[in-house]
């Protein structure tokens, strides 16, 4: 599994964006509207995936790697297990299209986030990405919002 350290950034990023392309088109395509099921379904084949990931990475040492993660993973699980159930409200809820966009800003809050509490500093090009793509999203989402038909 090192051939996963040596595959470049934006390569694992542009399959992110496929892979989350798709979430909607999974969600939407379940008979039921029953969020906690569409969740149950999801959070378990989450857990094989990356059980099996994570099998194959560190073999025997799989059991000693879980427990040496210890708080910050459990954190981390914790959250992002709300994250995984506001994705599927939102995609039952809303418009595919609006849960998408607002998902692929996340990126860009990152960095802005990183800077304020990580002191990471952000370059001039980095700046100009955020300054455009905030831009966008005003235009894009601004009519919604003076219109009262942002819900």
């Amino acid at each position: 599994m090192q051939f996963l350290y040596k595959i470049p950034g934006y390569i694992l990023l542009l399959f992110g964006g496929f892979c989350l392309s798709w979430g909607g088109l999974i969600v939407r395509s379940f008979e039921t509207d029953d969020a906690w099921e569409i969740l149950f379904l999801r959070s378990s084949f989450f857990f094989l995936g990356v059980s099996t990931f994570l099998i194959l990475t560190y073999k025997k040492k799989f059991f000693k790697t879980l427990i040496n993660a210890g708080l910050p993973a459990f954190l981390g699980g914790f959250v992002m297990s709300f994250s995984f159930i506001a994705f599927v409200f939102a995609m039952l809820n809303t418009y595919v299209a609006n849960v998408v966009f607002i998902i692929s800003t996340q990126t860009m809050f990152l960095a802005i986030f990183g800077y304020f509490y990580l002191k990471e500093k952000v370059s001039l090009l980095g700046l100009v990405s955020i300054i455009f793509a905030m831009s966008g999203i005003f235009i894009m989402v601004g009519d919604s919002i003076t219109s009262g038909t942002m819900f």
